[in-house]
């Protein structure tokens, strides 16, 4: 089995294909270094919506975002 790895390092990339991993675990960098793990619940062109490990819901502009990744098994 092969690990995967997508990188969304634009905001283009970002509003075109994040839309694709609702409900599945993402990797997000702000633009500070802060790095958050949680579920994707709802994406946007503007903004998206995350439920961290606690399962507390955050709402981030797009415009925060450094990049997204998520792994995956083929």
């Amino acid at each position: 089995m092969v690990t995967r790895q997508i990188r969304l390092s634009t905001l283009e990339q970002m509003q075109k294909r994040l839309k694709e991993f609702i409900g599945r675990k993402i990797n997000i960098v702000l633009f500070n270094r802060t790095v958050l793990l949680g579920e994707l619940k709802r994406a946007d062109d503007t903004s998206l919506t995350f439920a961290n490990m606690r399962l507390e819901s955050f709402t981030l502009s797009l415009k925060d975002i450094n990049e997204v990744y998520l792994d995956f098994k083929e």
